[in-house]
C-alpha cells in the first residue's frame, strides 16, 4: 500500500494554494474593472490549478520512488501547464470585422499559470513580486494617455472607393499630405470603367485624429466608401 504524506506536511503546500490564488484575484481584478471575461474567478481558478498541479508534480510521487527507486522529471508536468493554458488564453482571444481584443486578457492569464507555478513550487517571493509587477504594468499601460506619449507615430491605413474620374488619385495623395500623413503610399486595388479601389497607406503622429483625415477625404463626392484600419492604435 502506498505510503500517505502526513497532514501536518500537507499544511504548507496549502499556503501555497492560498498564496496562488490572492495573487490571482489581483490580477483578475485588473481585467475586471476593464469589463473582460475572464475576471477574478478564472484568474483564481487558473492560478489555484498551476499551483496544485506544481506541487503534485514536486511531491505526489515521492512514495513511488521509495518503493520502487523511480527516477522521474518533475517538470514534465510544469510543461504540459504552459501547453494547457495556452487553450484557455486563446478562448478569449475574439476577432469581429478585422478588429482583435482579448490580447491582453490571455497574456495576462498564461503570466498568471505561471505565478502560480512559481508559487506552487515554493518560490513564494518571485511569485508575489511578479503578481505585483503585473498589476501594476495592467494598471498603467491601459491608460491609452501613457501609452501615447510613449508611441509618437503609428500606421494609418485606409481603403477608398470612388469614381473612376480624371485626377482622382492626386486627390486623394493630396489630402493625404496636406493631412501630414507621412510616407504615404497609395496603390490600385481594383479598377474598371465605373469605380476604383485604392488602399492608402502612411503614417502619421500619434496626436492626430484619424477621424479628421477620414473627413477631409469623404468631403469629395467622387469618393464613396472608405475602410479604416485601427489595428496600428
Amino acid at each position: 500500500m502506498a505510503n500517505i504524506t502526513p497532514i501536518n506536511a500537507q499544511l504548507p503546500w496549502l499556503l501555497r494554494l492560498l498564496v496562488a490564488s490572492l495573487c490571482g484575484a489581483l490580477i483578475g481584478y485588473e481585467r475586471a474593472i476593464q469589463r473582460k471575461s475572464a475576471g477574478v474567478r478564472t484568474h483564481i481558478v487558473v492560478a489555484f490549478s498551476s499551483a496544485l498541479f506544481m506541487i503534485v508534480s514536486k511531491y505526489g510521487f515521492y512514495d513511488v520512488i521509495k518503493t520502487s527507486g523511480i527516477e522521474f522529471d518533475a517538470s514534465r508536468i510544469a510543461a504540459q501547464i504552459v501547453s494547457g493554458i495556452s487553450f484557455i488564453g486563446a478562448g478569449t482571444i475574439l476577432i469581429k470585422k478585422d478588429q482583435v481584443s482579448g490580447l491582453t486578457t490571455a497574456a495576462g492569464i498564461w503570466a498568471t499559470a505561471a505565478i502560480g507555478m512559481a508559487i506552487g513550487s515554493g518560490l513564494y517571493f518571485l511569485g508575489v513580486l511578479a503578481t505585483a509587477l503585473l498589476f501594476v504594468i495592467q494598471m498603467l499601460f491601459h491608460d491609452d494617455n501613457i501609452i501615447d506619449k510613449i508611441i509618437m507615430h503609428i500606421r494609418f491605413n485606409v481603403q477608398i472607393e470612388a469614381v473612376n474620374r480624371p485626377h482622382i488619385l492626386e486627390t486623394i495623395q493630396h489630402e493625404l499630405a496636406a493631412n501630414h500623413v507621412e510616407n504615404a503610399s497609395v496603390k490600385i486595388l481594383f479598377v474598371s470603367d465605373e469605380k476604383i479601389i485604392f488602399f492608402a497607406d502612411g503614417i502619421i503622429n500619434n496626436n492626430i485624429d484619424e477621424n479628421d483625415i477620414i473627413m477631409a477625404l469623404r468631403k469629395y463626392p467622387d469618393i464613396k466608401r472608405i475602410s479604416y484600419d485601427s489595428l496600428g492604435k
